[in-house]
């Protein structure tokens, strides 16, 4: 199963989608327009780059063209939950939002979050007046919905935000080295399982010191710290989930870790602190 290339073929500078299901799509994939998302309801995982974190209803997501991403829905099993996935996604092309940087004065904000939307940018609490404006945007008028849109954008700048991809994995990204890319979708579909230095390497078609330099010269980790920094990202995310009741035993096994010695130790190299001081527990 390849990382996905998915052009959005938008007929207009940008287009506006509301999603309503029980589950959002659990596909690795990118494509060459940047793309806002509004979570409206649900909550689960998301992937971005070499970022593992959690989303939930309010949260705000940019994410920037070419970059990989996954929304993966999950539900806590609360009595009377409803099991439904709500989003509005914004998806807008780099032609369009770049006609925008000759008016710095007028519009300085919008080529500040562009630039930044490279690593991908959360927005915890963007605030009830960007969500009243991001479902404005979902309207039958083009020159009403882009107006909406740049307000939004406006509002986001002056929130708080996140930045999730780190810039080394950015930066040795090729979204044109297929080779690559199968190998990041298939350490991102299965590190919580025992994944071997032999069995990623065979699957590259290199012998384990070929793949070594190969994975160290396109990613700047080596394929362990690569491994180890997924699996810390999941355990973070799992430890500081709401109404977690998983032991920190629970979730080092869940995160893929197979010796709980070794991701205290590991965990704490990456968090500076132990997972129970972490989570507060």
């Amino acid at each position: 199963m390849d990382l996905h290339f998915l052009h959005k073929n938008l007929e207009t500078n940008f287009k506006v989608s509301h999603q309503k299901e029980r589950e959002f799509l659990k596909l690795w994939h990118y494509h060459p327009e940047f793309e806002l998302v509004y979570i409206a309801r649900g909550r689960g995982t998301v992937y971005v780059g070499d970022h593992i974190g959690p989303y939930q209803p309010g949260n705000v997501f940019l994410i920037g063209a070419h970059l990989p991403h996954m929304f993966e829905t999950s539900f806590t099993g609360e009595e009377g939950e409803e099991e439904i996935s709500e989003a509005y996604v914004i998806h807008f092309s780099e032609e369009f939002i770049r006609g925008f940087y000759r008016n710095t004065i007028e519009f300085g904000y919008v080529s500040s979050l562009i630039n930044h939307a490279v690593t991908g940018l959360f927005f915890p609490a963007p605030g009830k007046k960007t969500h009243k404006t991001f479902k404005k945007t979902t309207g039958s008028n083009i020159q009403e919905n882009t107006l909406h849109f740049l307000r939004m954008l406006y509002l986001l700048h002056q929130k708080e935000k996140e930045h999730m991809a780190s810039p080394a994995w950015i930066k040795q990204f090729d979204s044109g080295d297929k080779k690559l890319n199968r190998i990041l979708q298939y350490i991102m579909l299965h590190f919580q399982e025992e994944l071997s230095l032999s069995e990623i390497a065979s699957r590259a078609g290199m012998n384990k010191t070929a793949f070594c330099r190969y994975f160290k010269m396109k990613t700047g980790k080596s394929f362990v710290e690569f491994l180890n920094d997924l699996r810390v990202s999941f355990a973070c995310k799992s430890l500081m989930e709401k109404n977690a009741s998983r032991s920190i035993s629970d979730v080092c096994y869940a995160s893929g870790f197979n010796s709980l010695s070794y991701f205290h130790r590991i965990f704490k190299r990456s968090k500076g602190v132990s997972p129970s001081t972490y989570c507060g527990r």
